[in-house]
């Protein structure tokens, strides 16, 4: 089985409340997003974070200026190993690595 590469942006913010924010502003906007879990590469915090793909980058940017935070966030670039069958809900997870 072929493994192919899915890249991801990982939206971080410090508070639960910004993150909804920013998830409302972005499914306004259009922009396909997931909240999930922040994955133990970027913090061993528990916590939520919002993931799109890395072709959205310009689109969220300009979408999450229009906001007010309480306080800053960050955007990481978390390139993951995929499976092919993953892509369709099965098998599991390769190799991963944190681009800050």
């Amino acid at each position: 089985m072929k493994a192919q590469p899915e890249a991801k942006l990982y939206l971080i913010f410090h508070s639960i409340h910004n993150v909804m924010l920013a998830e409302e502003l972005l499914l306004e906007a259009d922009i396909p997003i997931e909240m999930v879990p922040v994955p133990r590469e970027i913090s061993s915090d528990c916590g939520m974070s919002l993931t799109c793909s890395t072709t959205d980058l310009e689109n969220v940017k300009t979408c999450l200026k229009k906001a007010t935070f309480t306080t800053p966030f960050k955007i990481y670039n978390l390139q993951k190993t995929v499976a092919i069958t993953d892509l369709c809900g099965g098998g599991g997870i390769g190799n991963s690595s944190a681009n800050p």
